[in-house]
């Protein structure tokens, strides 16, 4: 369970976030969703332990620095030193690396070909990875993460430079694992995940709305959200954002 209480992160004078309350089950599934500068990213590093706050965050009790041991992370904007000529297997072990003196055990080497699987590319397990395109890349960045077979999962932007073939599959996996993980995710594209979202946050700075897709997702909020009229269309008891990718700010 992640419990989040009177939550504020301060960059010198700039509010990146005020006063934020939630709470979120474990295992589930959460999206965030906020235009450029709602916070987003800093909300993710401040339940990794990475900013300071001031609040309460606690990681099944735990305080964030004490429970990064559960949380595998995919940022934003990853980097790998193209100049170095690694391939994609070096690319997903290397979080293993670090954790033992000894080397690579065979069992992180077969957590790191299902990861690979799971996301359809263990067949450029050999692969130069600079020699990828952006959206294979994230692909592996994901499998990265998937190979430390951590309890939480924090993805920041993971349908960045992917097609629409391409995020269907991701969602249809992540979908799968929140059965046994808690999976947090940011993205503006909801669309692909709205059947499998337990949780939506509506992020801008503050907290516009927080609850289930069809408690949350209406046009009132986001516009509140965004500053413009985005259509909602529902279904049942499914909600679509009219255009998915929505990321404008006033």
């Amino acid at each position: 369970m992640i419990e989040i209480e009177n939550l504020s992160v301060k960059y010198d004078s700039h509010v990146a976030l005020e006063d934020i309350n939630l709470k979120l089950e474990h295992p589930s599934l959460l999206v965030i969703m906020g235009p450029n500068g709602a916070g987003k990213t800093t909300l993710l590093k401040a339940i990794l332990g990475l900013v300071k706050y001031e609040g309460e965050i606690r990681i099944f009790g735990k305080k964030p620095e004490d429970a990064r041991n559960m949380m595998g992370y995919m940022p934003q904007r990853d980097k790998v030193n193209t100049n170095i000529p690694l391939r994609v297997k070096d690319v997903v072990l290397m979080p293993l690396l670090s954790k033992y003196y000894f080397g690579i055990r065979m069992e992180d080497v077969k957590n790191a070909k299902r990861a690979l699987e799971r996301v359809n590319m263990l067949h450029y397990w050999d692969k130069n990875f600079s020699a990828l395109s952006g959206g294979e890349q994230q692909r592996v960045f994901l499998a990265r993460v998937l190979a430390q077979n951590s309890k939480i999962l924090i993805l920041d932007e993971p349908f960045s430079a992917t097609d629409v073939s391409t995020k269907m599959k991701m969602a249809k996996m992540l979908h799968k694992l929140k059965r046994e993980k808690t999976i947090i995710i940011v993205t503006h594209d909801v669309n692909p995940l709205v059947e499998c979202t337990d949780k939506l946050l509506l992020l801008r700075k503050r907290v516009i709305a927080y609850g289930t897709v069809t408690e949350v997702l209406n046009e009132e909020n986001v516009e509140r959200l965004y500053g413009v009229r985005v259509p909602v269309i529902r279904k049942e008891n499914v909600c679509y954002v009219v255009g998915g990718d929505v990321h404008l700010q006033r």
